[in-house]
């Protein structure tokens, strides 16, 4: 994850300022829901699960 991104997502956890990017926290956050309650859902893989929504919410771009 780039630092900026990074950056966001604490300051969005912490609540220090409204961030533009509250909307792609959302939902990066109910779709990581659905998948770890899913019965295919490993636990090790869910806070990647989210890391991956996030930055993709974000800058629009998945990752290889």
């Amino acid at each position: 994850m780039e630092d900026h991104i990074a950056e966001e997502l604490v300051s969005i956890i912490k609540k220090q300022k409204k961030s533009e990017y509250e909307e792609a926290f959302e939902r990066a956050f109910e779709l990581t829901k659905a998948y770890a309650g899913s019965a295919n859902a490993q636990a090790s893989t869910i806070p990647f699960v989210f890391e991956r929504l996030f930055e993709l919410f974000v800058t629009g771009k998945a990752r290889s």
